[in-house]
């Protein structure tokens, strides 16, 4: 992990995918999810972040929700995918291993060691007549 800030472009592009992914491996409510993000390495992420993914989700009809009593404070609503979801979520998996890999390819090109700018001392300018 670096200390440079993550762009959240970058993580409002996958987050769906990200909590489809999670939910999938078992049912969680919100703040849960938040924690489970945390711990899988996205240590910047907010219950700001995470609710409204999860509101449009279900809006949607990717996941369904159901409320669950709490001894210790207001009733928990628990979320899991749909089949809708699950299709949801096969169809980001394949459209981000492509991306990935375009990516990586992109990028392998370039020498490693501190980005530098191109070398342009050989680019040559046409006169103007």
């Amino acid at each position: 992990m670096t200390d440079d800030p993550r762009d959240p472009q970058l993580l409002k592009g996958v987050l769906p995918m990200l909590v489809l992914a999670l939910l999938t491996e078992r049912e969680s409510y919100g703040y849960e999810l938040v924690t489970r993000l945390e711990s899988a390495g996205l240590v910047d992420i907010s219950a700001g972040s995470v609710y409204p993914v999860l509101t449009r989700l279900e809006r949607e009809g990717q996941i369904t929700s159901r409320l669950v009593a709490s001894t210790t404070g207001p009733a928990r609503k628990y979320y899991l995918p749909t089949t809708a979801g699950g299709a949801r979520l096969d169809r980001s998996r394949r459209a981000w291993s492509e991306l990935a890999a375009t990516v990586a390819g992109v990028l392998d090109r370039l020498p490693t060691g501190p980005a530098a700018a191109p070398d342009t001392s050989s680019t040559t300018t046409q006169e103007q007549s």
